[in-house]
């Protein structure tokens, strides 16, 4: 049977609430994820990392 893929939560570095949940692929499992995301409470793009479970 096949794993499934790594479940994460992606917080906003600026305000630090939770709003993306996403799987990252396995290849990656090493390093954080860091994107740049909208977060709505800020009202603006920030960047979002991937946190603890």
């Amino acid at each position: 049977m096949a794993k499934k893929k790594p479940f994460i939560k992606l917080q906003c570095k600026e305000c630090k609430r939770i709003n993306y949940f996403t799987h990252k692929s396995k290849g990656m499992i090493e390093e954080k994820l860091l994107l740049k995301k909208f977060c709505k409470w800020c009202r603006k793009h920030t960047a979002h990392k991937e946190m603890k479970k």
